[in-house]
């Protein structure tokens, strides 16, 4: 008998685990504005900052929201971190686009500078389209070179990460000069101009 009872309370546990597995509750990042969302050791905007967690990466939650932040762990498998709440949406978001705004006039400012960064990201996105995801591998003419993924398709816009040539990424959709890919060790998601990547 105590076999028998040892053998059914192995049983629960082990299906404990695979429903909690399958019943994982996943979720995607999407910022308002396109950049990572800050990773804290803690809920709340005090705590030490640990990563920027890229937009369209998929996380999974792992704890009880406090304090209008949720606990969660990336993909491949890193420490735990906290991000807004508000950032987490249960679908995939996909190419983040900004939303266009009234352009100031020109006269050799800042504001005339952003605005010409932004006009050329409407540009790159105007042609965008999603694809089947397929592999590519990172490629730089010189050896030490290093391929640039950012946050949005310009070169102005803030870095994510650098590759060395032969990384593998995949692609998920295609613009004019850029590629928006998601690298499969980190769950990253940026772009990277598509001259720097080869089938």
């Amino acid at each position: 008998m105590k076999r028998f009872l040892t053998l059914v309370i192995a049983i629960m546990l082990v299906m404990t685990v695979l429903v909690s597995t399958a019943f994982a509750d996943i979720r995607w990042i999407k910022t308002g504005n396109g950049k990572p969302a800050n990773g804290r050791s803690g809920p709340g905007k005090d705590y030490e900052y640990i990563t920027g967690v890229p937009y369209g990466t998929q996380v999974m939650i792992s704890g009880v929201s406090a304090n209008g932040y949720t606990p969660i762990v990336l993909p491949a498998g890193s420490d735990e971190v906290y991000v807004l709440t508000r950032f987490l949406v249960n679908y995939d978001p996909g190419v983040y686009v900004p939303s266009p705004s009234p352009s100031k006039p020109s006269g050799g400012g800042s504001g005339s500078s952003t605005a010409g960064v932004q006009s050329d990201i409407i540009k790159e996105f105007k042609e965008a389209r999603f694809v089947t995801p397929y592999d590519v591998t990172t490629y730089h003419k010189r050896a030490s070179g290093l391929i640039n993924m950012r946050w949005a398709p310009s070169k102005k816009a803030p870095l994510i990460h650098a590759y060395s040539s032969g990384e593998r990424l995949l692609v998920r959709a295609e613009l004019k000069d850029w590629y928006q890919v998601e690298d499969p060790d980190t769950g990253w998601v940026g772009f990277v101009r598509s001259d720097f990547l080869q089938k």
